[in-house]
């Protein structure tokens, strides 16, 4: 969902050229327009528990500020309704620890390498006590952990001491590929060398960290579909193509916040560095969002024929996804993060960067 700095590549992207153009924003509504969406009434009383639980972590000032202009609870209320308190802790961890090494104005971490390398160690070490086969019981947070590493501890928990093993173990993996495709888009960045189209896509399926809360979904839902159908071949479609629909849909709305400090490790980036033409750029991001939605409806027509005897479930996890590419649209347009000033993206809407 959000992407590390990128401070070599001011001159190898020609990214300042970008600034003042106009983007014409694709019509990401129509493809997924009979896919389900919705706020959960409860968003309100969900926003006041988790930026107080944020305020006690944080503090007051810019971190805190910067995590309420994202309103986590938010998108976690468009997601499907039941345990909304561990999508909104798994969204929060995702941006404190995100910001806590990328944002320039909270940091310099994305231009020390080492230094981020031993706050990725830590946080690993850290959530070894949670996903552990047998987690450490009765475990109190050690108080001189980064906030971003302790942000950890509510979702952790959770994973831990409720979810069944074949869970946990794809939430391990999950945060296992987030913290090590953010080392490599890292080191790429500070090379000066920007990536080909097929690299950072790559990567990028480990850094929206969209995996990580995706593989809370069968938790939040109430459901377990266990081994053989979390493993099978067409839910691992519908799985990784929901993480490339919020991680791409997400590169064209935050676009414009990237630039400020410049960011430009995003696919609009990468393909304006091709073709030296924003519009086109933002065509070829769409028609890659395009291409993801026709594989994952593909795929749910085969897993729904495949286990019948499991419909019930396995329709409620697939809507759950498609709650969340549709929630992540809703939300782009709400926050305060993305200041983006349009209603709809129909084809008809448009910016300048």
């Amino acid at each position: 969902m959000v992407s590390l700095g990128s401070h070599g590549y001011v001159q190898t992207l020609k990214g300042q050229t970008l600034k003042g153009q106009t983007l014409r924003f694709p019509n990401l509504a129509l493809p997924m327009k009979d896919w389900p969406k919705g706020l959960n009434p409860h968003c309100d009383d969900l926003q006041t528990v988790q930026h107080t639980e944020v305020k006690k972590l944080v503090g007051e000032g810019k971190a805190y500020n910067i995590y309420v202009s994202t309103d986590c609870p938010y998108f976690a209320a468009l997601f499907p309704e039941r345990q909304l308190g561990t999508g909104a802790a798994g969204i929060a961890n995702l941006y404190l620890w995100d910001d806590a090494i990328d944002s320039p104005e909270l940091t310099d971490l994305g231009k020390d390498l080492d230094a981020s390398n031993r706050l990725r160690q830590e946080t690993k070490k850290h959530a070894e006590r949670y996903l552990r086969d047998e987690p450490l019981l009765g475990f109190v947070t050690n108080a001189r952990l980064s906030p971003a590493v302790r942000s950890l501890d509510p979702i952790g928990e959770t994973v831990a001491f409720r979810m069944p093993r074949g869970q946990r173990v794809q939430v391990s993996n999950e945060l296992e590929r987030y913290i090590d495709g953010c080392a490599v888009e890292q080191l790429s960045e500070l090379s000066g060398r920007a990536p080909t189209i097929e690299e950072y896509l790559q990567w990028r399926m480990g850094t929206s960290r969209v995996g990580f809360v995706l593989a809370c979904l069968e938790y939040i839902l109430g459901i377990d579909l266990g081994d053989t159908i979390r493993n099978d071949e067409y839910v691992k479609v519908v799985f990784d193509e929901t993480v490339f629909n919020i991680a791409i849909v997400n590169d064209i709305l935050s676009l414009r916040r990237e630039l400020r400090y410049p960011f430009y490790n995003n696919a609009v980036a990468v393909f304006y560095h091709q073709h030296e033409d924003l519009q086109k750029a933002v065509d070829e991001t769409h028609r890659l969002i395009l291409r993801s939605i026709e594989k994952l409806e593909q795929a749910v027509k085969r897993a729904v024929e495949r286990y019948s005897e499991r419909q019930e479930d396995l329709v409620t996890w697939i809507d759950g996804c498609k709650t969340m590419c549709t929630g992540n649209v809703t939300w782009s347009l709400y926050i305060p993060r993305f200041a983006l000033g349009v209603e709809a993206v129909d084809g008809t809407t448009e910016i300048t960067i």
